[in-house]
């Protein structure tokens, strides 16, 4: 945020008739920025990348610069690395100024542990093959990863040759290098390639490495107890080689500091080829746009023109942060370190490659319907990298599924406008239908003028809570039911579906059941048990015992708590390797096993024979309903109330009559607390069938989609992919399963007792 703000400020102190306002970028910038824009309250500027911009340029939310680079002397787009001026353009039409790139081409390496294997530092000249040929020695980039990779005594890995920043980034450069591609258009895709035999084969050479060979570490192993991040694991000197690109170079200066004990000299080479001297791999990469809800365009301009362009980008590049757009400035000593730079910013030495790299960079697909598509695709690929499927199986059924998910999706491009006439018509109906309901069964009753009086005033005090109701609730309710029939971006103008949404829901959208089994199970598992701890909790503290009152507060602090900091805090309870869980299994020194629960969990525990809490399909699930326990003092104070209110004389009768204590319980305390424990089971399923926060801090729906719960499939259906008519009509879809549930409920519940109702 510093090179932003500064140069934001010398900006400003250039046109002293522009005032800047810089907003912070938060995660799901994009998302959120979307929903600035249907709310108008978006920047005038903001942030873009390739990734995401097609969707905004579609929807009309971003202003054309051609006409402003034609219209401004002195601007040359030429100046501009091509590639990321293209990846920024859609059907010729500049709608994002580019002001950096970022392959991920960049291997740095680890010059100490190189001259200890006896290996000459890499020149970019290695290259790559799907077998180690050790006839090339160095010039491999197997045989290179094989011998700078270390064993103990016990065969356990003390030192890897080679970790990627993410897990997909060595698969995609394999798969890339030898012309394979994710789909057969960037641009407007309609046919998705992940079954191409060389990317099923990249996949399977990357499990290997991680699986077999050991020479690239695992997800368990990157996320160890000391490392978060395969960063770390080079700054620590773990790995001797780190895939990446530049964005990590400044961290990587803060952690290997120049004149201290646990300094290393590194440096960075090329990412190799394949064997026949192909080479590419993805990159990153950003600018600024200009939203077409400002009412300031010239000024807009201005201040994108200066911040992609020499200043802004001068002012990333001093910093470290971003290899500027402009060649000329990526080839300048603002970007390249000389001999009078500092000492800490000489690393690595070889900044000249950041450019170097530019002509093998490929962007991945950008159509607004890929995310969506990719991740259908992507659903179970954590099974390739664990072993516990082929790349072949997963590859051809993934693609099958996101092909089949895609031509959908194209498919629904051409329908009827909605008509939002007829539908206003519809939900006034529906709303004075409703209002007709609750209202006229009153009008035959006959009240004094006493009575009316009363009323007038009574409804005077509850018109604030009526009109929110009206407004807040009742009318967003209609709105989204009318929404369900529809085809909506909450941008463009909605379309008709019919019923089509639901259609899609039951017959067509692959995850729609997977997301309602997960939730179930979730259901299943945590209500029962939540119950069982609410009242278990609740017994004990009905117990008189001094400082009774402290205890209670104690217990019911949890469920309290903000639901993302107790994800944060269980997240790391969970952890295979350093997490409190675990340690309490196995022991600080790993070899106990607690309650006999290790051997029983054994066949799934990880490459380091832990149990990966989270990330196990079978486990994951399971491991948040236990966390559901956390606020299992909801429904305590609930039962708590219930058991204070058991009249004392039926326990004495029934010790009179010599019930013993399991007999007191079974027969006369759940009897008359069985409207709490009912009201309990009631809103725990309710409660349970929205569970979002857990799997969206936790997991993100994975692995394998094991915590894709419904919630978290809605929202992302509304916010990710944009199709809030979709998402409408899941939310009605879930409204009409608890509602359901509820009259069961209600229909079989002659177990449950009320004090003084007849029989």
């Amino acid at each position: 945020m510093g090179p932003i703000l500064h140069s934001a400020k010398t900006f400003e102190a250039a046109h002293p008739n522009i005032k800047v306002k810089v907003e912070s970028v938060s995660a799901n910038y994009q998302e959120k920025l979307l929903a600035e824009y249907a709310a108008g309250v978006c920047p005038d500027v903001a942030m873009m990348d390739p990734g995401h911009f097609e969707k905004f340029a579609r929807r009309g939310a971003l202003v054309p610069l051609n006409q402003f680079l034609n219209d401004t002397p002195g601007f040359h787009i030429e100046d501009y690395y091509k590639k990321i001026v293209d990846a920024h353009s859609l059907k010729g039409v500049l709608y994002v100024l580019p002001r950096d790139i970022a392959p991920c081409g960049l291997v740095f390496y680890n010059k100490r542990l190189f001259r200890e294997a006896g290996i000459p530092f890499p020149d970019g000249t290695w290259t790559w093959d799907f077998v180690e040929r050790p006839a090339l020695r160095e010039h491999d980039f197997l045989w290179v990863m094989h011998h700078l990779t270390k064993f103990d005594a016990s065969g356990r890995v003390v030192q890897w040759g080679y970790a990627p920043a993410w897990k997909d980034l060595l698969t995609q450069e394999l798969y890339m290098s030898t012309g394979s591609r994710d789909a057969d258009d960037f641009e407007s895709p309609t046919k998705a390639l992940m079954d191409d035999p060389r990317t099923i084969r990249a996949y399977e050479m990357t499990a290997d490495l991680s699986l077999h060979k050991k020479w690239v570490p695992s997800e368990t192993e990157i996320n160890s107890e000391l490392q978060t991040s395969a960063r770390q694991m080079f700054t620590t000197q773990k790995v001797a080689m780190f895939q990446t690109g530049v964005w990590e170079v400044p961290q990587m200066r803060k952690e290997n500091i120049p004149g201290t004990p646990e300094f290393f000299d590194w440096d960075m080479a090329m990412a190799p080829s394949y064997k026949d001297g192909r080479r590419a791999f993805p990159t990153g990469g950003s600018g600024y746009c200009i939203m077409s809800t400002t009412r300031h365009p010239r000024e807009a301009w201005e201040l994108t023109a200066w911040m992609a362009g020499p200043p802004g980008m001068a002012d990333l590049a001093r910093a470290g942060r971003a290899q500027p757009a402009i060649r000329k400035l990526a080839l300048s000593s603002a970007w390249i370190p000389g001999p009078n730079s500092p000492k800490d910013m000489q690393y690595p030495h070889n900044m000249i490659l950041t450019d170097q790299c530019v002509p093998y960079v490929e962007f991945g697909v950008r159509s607004p319907e890929w995310p969506e598509v990719s991740s259908v695709i992507g659903a179970y690929f954590s099974r390739i990298y664990d072993g516990t499927a082929t790349a072949k199986e997963i590859l051809t059924e993934g693609n099958a599924r996101g092909q089949a998910r895609l031509t959908y999706l194209l498919s629904q491009q051409n329908l009827t406008p909605f008509n939002w006439y007829g539908a206003a018509a519809v939900g006034t109906a529906l709303f004075l239908g409703i209002a007709a309901w609750i209202y006229l069964p009153e009008r035959g009753i006959r009240r004094t003028s006493r009575k009316k009086k009363e009323n007038r005033t009574a409804y005077l005090f509850i018109a604030p809570w009526l009109i929110g109701l009206v407004l807040l609730t009742a009318g967003p309710m209609i709105l989204s039911l009318l929404m369900s029939f529809s085809d909506w971006d909450i941008i463009q103008p909605a379309k008709w579906r019919g019923l089509g949404n639901y259609t899609e829901a039951a017959a067509i959208d692959p995850r729609f059941w997977v997301s309602l089994k997960a939730t179930a199970v979730y259901v299943i598992l945590s209500v029962p048990s939540g119950v069982a701890v609410a009242l278990a909790l609740a017994l004990l503290l009905n117990t008189k015992v001094k400082g009774m009152p402290l205890w209670r507060t104690c217990y019911y602090l949890p469920s309290i708590a903000s639901p993302v900091a107790s994800s944060l805090i269980w997240k790391r309870i969970f952890k295979a390797d350093g997490g409190l869980l675990n340690l309490l299994i196995y022991g600080p020194d790993g070899h106990r096993d607690l309650f006999g629960i290790a051997g029983l969990l054994h066949p799934l525990a990880n490459q380091n024979g832990r149990i990966d809490w989270l990330g196990n399909e079978h486990l994951a699930l399971p491991a948040l309903s236990l966390m559901s326990l956390w606020g299992a003092a909801g429904g305590m104070i609930i039962l708590l109330a219930g058991l204070q209110g058991v009249p004392q004389y039926l326990y004495e009768a029934a010790i009179l009559d010599g019930a013993n204590p399991w007999q007191r319980f079974k027969n006369v305390t759940v009897p008359m607390i069985s409207p709490a424990l009912f009201f309990c089971m009631i809103t725990g399923i309710i409660g349970s069938f929205q569970v979002f926060t857990q799997a969206f801090v936790m997991t993100n729906g994975g692995p394998n989609d094991a915590t894709m719960f419904y919630m978290l499939h809605l929202y992302q259906d509304g916010f990710f992919n944009l199709r809030m008519g979709y998402a409408s009509a899941l939310a009605w879809i879930l409204f009409a399963i608890i509602m359901v549930l509820t009259a069961v409920q209600f229909r079989f519940s002659r177990w449950v007792h009320y004090e003084g109702a007849s029989r």
